[in-house]
């Protein structure tokens, strides 16, 4: 369980929504990737974040933080 979401974390949450089931956390909203485009999640924005912090099954993987790639540049 997390006690917060960090702008660029990636989660894989265990399950599918339309396919996907790895997110991006990003500028306050959840993203996914679909090949090599990136689309904001069209659903409530809320319930994905507490299916998230809540972690009930922990069957949610943090994967890593996207943004921590560029902290040296």
């Amino acid at each position: 369980m997390w006690k917060s979401v960090n702008n660029g974390d990636v989660f894989d949450i265990g399950q599918t929504i339309n396919g996907v089931s790895k997110f991006v956390w990003l500028n306050g909203k959840w993203h996914y990737f679909d090949k090599s485009m990136s689309y904001e999640y069209q659903y409530d924005q809320n319930d994905l974040t507490k299916l998230v912090l809540t972690n009930e099954f922990n069957e949610i993987i943090l994967l890593g933080n996207i943004l921590n790639s560029f902290e040296n540049l």
